[in-house]
């Protein structure tokens, strides 16, 4: 989201405001970034080990398979964080690790969301199941998308111009962009304070493993650090520009590490260590009421399909 210097030889342009984290430095961003390389390489390897293992029992959860993408697209934001740190004055190394910072998190709010509505359909089916809210969200999924896209296409067009007004209209589509991705976060939490404050309806359903005051609590957590990641991004966004050479609090290491990616780690080991591949698989094809509690179904190779979201 920075505006750029004149400086360079030509584009891409090197950002002359402060941003989250600042340029990264051997002495302070390597060991940093390399524990949390670790940490994300860790989750990949566990996340894509159950969701294997699980497709050999005939039980298949996608949820898996996305959380260790979301994992693999941040080992490639540290390695390219790593890059940059050795190469600090190289705009492309720059411009990539923006990119990939801001595409992967967005992993994090599907699947957040998704489970929010799992939560919702099982405890107030008819509410859950409503063919106009099931529209409206898909229409929210498709949106976000979209967002990501425009914050991905203007974030290059900033570093690749040096018109004023151009570098305007990006910073303010990528403004745009990054407060629906905060939007879209509420929305989950709108969804999750439905399933906790309308009566639990005579028909609710039983689904997964575990309780679902347990289910509800896990989701609690995740929402609170999704929405803190993504309000966080958006107040940073819309902050007036500092020059690089006076940040503020909120560009510093500190922030980037502990709320960018320390954040998102908490969030992925949470549905590791709590197993949300079990607590949450519903049956396939499920698509109304009183689907979650009907016995599993089993496809031709013994697979055990995923809810259709």
């Amino acid at each position: 989201m920075a505006q750029t210097s004149a400086a360079n030889a030509g584009p891409p342009y090197i950002p002359n405001v402060a941003g989250v984290g600042g340029r990264p430095t051997v002495s302070q961003d390597i060991p940093a970034t390399a524990i949390f390389l670790l940490m994300y390489l860790t989750g990949a390897v566990a996340n894509m080990a159950i969701f294997q293992l699980n497709r050999r029992k005939g039980h298949k959860f996608l949820i898996s398979w996305a959380m260790f993408g979301f994992c693999m697209a941040r080992v490639i934001t540290c390695v390219l964080r790593l890059a940059w740190a050795t190469r600090p004055s190289n705009p492309r190394l720059a411009l990539a690790d923006q990119i990939f910072t801001n595409a992967g998190i967005v992993v994090v709010y599907v699947v957040i969301l998704l489970l929010c509505q799992r939560v919702l359909r099982a405890t107030y089916p008819r509410l859950g199941w409503n063919r106009r809210l099931n529209k409206t969200l898909s229409v929210l999924y498709v949106i976000l998308v979209f967002a990501l896209l425009l914050v991905i296409a203007f974030t290059i067009l900033s570093v690749y111009t040096l018109s004023t007004t151009l570098r305007s209209v990006a910073h303010w589509m990528q403004r745009g962009g990054i407060l629906y991705m905060l939007i879209f976060n509420v929305v989950s939490v709108g969804v999750l304070l439905l399933s906790l404050l309308l009566p639990r309806a005579p028909d609710s359903e039983a689904f997964g493993s575990g309780t679902m005051r347990a289910k509800v609590t896990i989701l609690e957590v995740a929402v609170f650090f999704g929405n803190f990641i993504a309000g966080f991004r958006t107040a940073t966004a819309w902050a007036a520009a500092r020059p690089a050479s006076e940040p503020t609090w909120y560009d510093s290491k500190a922030a980037f590490y502990i709320i960018m990616f320390g954040f998102e780690i908490v969030v992925v080991y949470l549905f590791l260590f709590t197993r949300i591949d079990r607590r949450f698989w519903v049956p396939s094809g499920s698509q109304k009421p009183g689907d979650y509690s009907r016995p599993a179904e089993l496809d031709s190779e013994g697979d055990a399909e995923v809810e259709k979201a």
